[in-house]
């Protein structure tokens, strides 16, 4: 569908579009709420928090609120987005708050957890240039609310291959089949790219 005929639609119908895998509806989403999301950013902006940080876990929020949305239960879309933009933001300042004392040195490298992906691959981070990936704290964040979505086996699976434990060296550890291993990081991958390619597109649309 064209840009003009999305901007004719009602949001209802875009967060329809977006859940189907449409990036330009969920693009369209993003770019009506991003003056709600700079507001409610502006409520917790302080001298340990980057606006822009709190503005690009807003768009996280909005984005995860169009995935959960079900109008069959009757809320405005409107008050369920400010409700999980708010929560989003606040979940990153614990988030934060937790690592203040944090050396972030110790950061994981997403271009080396992914160097055995192509650009093709659905699982490939589209992260931009400029980021420095050993210290960037809203990704690590997003990779920290991607496995929290996990089961507790596949929790500690992902845990041991961020800390660069082996197939082999889980597989042992655990005691379960490598192709459980396998299937475990692909899944990861998949969920925290859904949340990650979103993040991307909110800063070149305005999260800047």
């Amino acid at each position: 569908m064209s840009k003009y005929k999305l901007r004719t639609l009602r949001v209802e119908a875009l967060i329809k579009l977006a859940q189907s895998g449409d990036k330009e509806a969920m693009n369209m989403i993003m770019v009506k709420f991003e003056p709600m999301i700079k507001s409610i950013a502006s409520k917790y902006y302080g001298a340990w928090a980057e606006f822009q940080d709190l503005v690009q876990i807003g768009f996280v929020g909005l984005i995860q609120g169009v995935y959960s949305f079900d109008e069959t239960n009757k809320t405005k879309f409107s008050t369920f987005a400010y409700l999980n933009i708010s929560s989003e933001i606040k979940s990153f300042l614990t988030y934060l708050n937790r690592l203040k004392n944090k050396v972030l040195s110790d950061a994981v490298s997403i271009e080396s957890m992914f160097e055995d992906y192509s650009e093709d691959s659905d699982y490939y981070f589209e992260v931009p240039s400029e980021t420095d990936l050993y210290q960037s704290v809203v990704y690590n964040y997003i990779f920290e609310r991607s496995i929290e979505q996990m089961k507790d086996i596949e929790k500690e699976i992902v845990r041991m291959w961020l800390d660069n434990n082996s197939y082999d060296e889980i597989s042992k550890e655990l005691e379960i089949s490598k192709k459980k291993v396998d299937n475990t990081i692909q899944k990861f991958k998949k969920v925290a790219n859904r949340v990650m390619k979103y993040v991307n597109s909110a800063i070149a649309i305005g999260g800047k």
